[in-house]
């Protein structure tokens, strides 16, 4: 397994973290006891649903990037003058 797919993988973990702690803050969104107002919680559930679904787009990327590098790796050039 190459750096480039363990990356992809935290990367998908940090983000599906993100996206839990959005929905934990969503949902106590009618919790009167505390010190977070509203709008505060509204601004920080979209920060976290859209850095969540951006590092999980990014690890995508990723995690094609290195695909492909590993297969440039894996294929052998081939000699012209080699046995055939």
């Amino acid at each position: 397994m190459t750096n480039g797919k363990n990356r992809s993988y935290l990367l998908g973990i940090v983000g599906a973290y993100l996206i839990y702690l959005a929905y934990q803050l969503f949902e106590g969104r009618a919790e009167t006891d505390t010190t977070m107002t509203p709008a505060v919680r509204y601004v920080f559930i979209a920060l976290f649903v859209i850095a969540g679904i951006a590092l999980a787009v990014y690890a995508v990327i990723v995690w094609k990037q290195s695909g492909k590098e590993e297969e440039k790796e894996e294929k052998p050039k081939q000699d012209e003058t080699a046995l055939k």
